[in-house]
């Protein structure tokens, strides 16, 4: 039950081709750091989404802004924002459910069109729907982990203030036996 942070930018990793994975180690600092990164790069390449140039992970709104104006593709951007716990009476067993936020989005210039943007979202929702497909089917029964609890609710993803990036996000819970 330790690291479930780390296991979520892993898992969320192998969506993403690996040039853009390079990207996203930024500044190597430290025995963990170092491995952390050689072992997401290392992985396999079976389930990458094709398209994605950038992987951002993380909650600090500037370290987030900061990143996002230097993206010019499409980018899966990961966040999570709660815990949720209960104890299940008959069998004594915490359950957690770790709320968190897959976001596939892209800068839209401002010279783009509502037809260019249209056919900007559609293409992130191509590839959030091809992420959700695989993760319906990717339950950790080892470690008690479900990498989707339904419902998964997806929206329209636009914000000015991250490179003026239009894509669509997908909200859900991990849930996990005792994952925190």
């Amino acid at each position: 039950n330790d690291m479930i942070i780390l296991d979520i930018f892993k898992y969320f990793a192998s969506f993403v081709p690996k040039d853009a994975l390079r990207r996203t180690f930024r500044a190597p600092d430290g025995k963990q750091y170092r491995a952390l990164m050689d072992e997401v790069l290392s992985s396999g390449a079976d389930r990458v989404q094709d398209g994605i140039t950038d992987f951002i992970f993380g909650t600090d709104a500037d370290k987030l802004a900061t990143v996002i104006t230097s993206v010019t593709g499409i980018y899966l951007f990961v966040e999570y924002d709660r815990v949720s716990s209960t104890i299940d009476a008959t069998s004594d067993r915490k359950d957690d459910r770790f709320h968190v936020a897959v976001t596939v989005a892209c800068p839209v210039p401002d010279s783009a069109d509502l037809v260019g943007a249209a056919i900007t979202q559609d293409r992130c929702l191509e590839i959030l729907s091809s992420i959700r497909r695989v993760m319906r089917n990717d339950d950790d029964l080892k470690r008690g982990i479900a990498w989707m609890d339904y419902p998964a609710t997806l929206t329209v993803f636009s914000s000015k203030a991250l490179a003026a990036s239009q894509g669509w996000s997908m909200e859900f819970d991990i849930y996990g036996i005792d994952i925190v």
